[in-house]
């Protein structure tokens, strides 16, 4: 019986993965919409509630920019609820 590491990924994803994948996506989309970089690192997201460590000046330029955060997040397939 053979057994390849892509058959027992398939079944057993790994943890964490997904939610590497989320912060990456959230950083690129911030980084789109407001001009400033910012790295996965500083994204949290959690049941549709997304924290960013941010500055108070960015986060109040991406809270100006709100609305195409969220339609931009919504076509990546991530729900927001609320933004901290």
């Amino acid at each position: 019986m053979e057994f390849s590491i892509k058959d027992i990924l398939a079944r057993h994803p790994m943890p964490g993965l997904r939610e590497a994948g989320i912060r990456q996506m959230v950083a690129e989309a911030v980084t789109a919409v407001t001009g400033v970089p910012i790295t996965p690192s500083q994204v949290t997201h959690t049941d549709g509630r997304l924290v960013l460590s941010v500055p108070p000046v960015l986060k109040s330029a991406i809270l100006l920019n709100l609305d195409a955060l969220k339609n931009r997040l919504n076509r990546d397939g991530i729900q927001v609820m609320e933004l901290r």
